[in-house]
């Protein structure tokens, strides 16, 4: 081994990409040391969790070359690989209605990196047909930006414009919401009939007919005291 420390190397599981792991593996050992044997030695280094407990399940004297060991490796965890996207696919590739911008982005990113060959430009004219209409893809498309930076830069922008949106409805959703609540009991009493045994019941005539006075009043009233 050289006397200097190995270098650095991205730690892998055994859940990522295989392919990624190995190019950074090869590329960060190719400035290290150019021997074989050492190679196979430093291979085990970065790997951690069930990606070391399967390097020492290898036979003894199972690896004589770093080709062998990346071979097998490869083989392990060929499931983890990440197939390969066309231009094709990335153009037919389309933000959902109701998909957050940010989510979008995310996945319009992960599909662009495993296109072989594509440019940057071709990244960046492609978005605004990929996203939904609206002020977003508009805006993008009216000025195209330059470099994947500007593109990164604008797009952050149009993100937090829709963070802050999405933020302001709930917000608007929770204080109707508290006001239809505080309005039902209002409501409730406004409507409650009054209990049946304090009813009041409108007086009527007593009798359905009455005799007409063939005497005064003043009569009447003379007796009566």
């Amino acid at each position: 081994m050289p006397d200097r420390p190995p270098p650095l190397i991205e730690k892998f599981n055994g859940t990522t990409d295989p392919e990624h792991h190995l190019r950074n593996c090869v590329d960060s050992m190719a400035c290290y040391s150019k021997s074989d044997p050492v190679k196979c030695r430093a291979f085990s280094l970065p790997l951690t969790g069930e990606a070391l407990e399967w390097y020492y399940t290898l036979p003894p004297n199972s690896i004589d070359s770093f080709r062998t060991v990346t071979t097998l490796f490869k083989k392990q965890y060929a499931v983890n690989r990440r197939e390969v996207m066309s231009a094709t696919e990335l153009i037919n590739l389309k933000q959902g209605r109701d998909e957050p911008l940010r989510t979008f982005m995310h996945r319009y990113s992960e599909a662009a990196r495993r296109v072989k060959g594509v440019t940057h430009e071709f990244i960046i004219s492609n978005l605004p047909n990929c996203l939904k209409p609206g002020y977003v893809s508009e805006s993008l498309y009216a000025e195209l930006p330059k470099t994947m930076e500007e593109l990164q830069e604008k797009m952050t922008k149009f993100i937090k414009m829709e963070d802050q949106r999405h933020y302001r409805k709930k917000i608007d959703a929770h204080v109707t919401e508290a006001k239809r609540e505080d309005q039902q009991p209002r409501d409730k009493g406004r409507n409650r009939k009054p209990p049946r045994g304090n009813t009041l019941v409108p007086l009527g005539p007593r009798y359905d007919h009455y005799a007409c006075l063939i005497v005064p009043r003043e009569k009447v009233f003379e007796k009566a005291l």
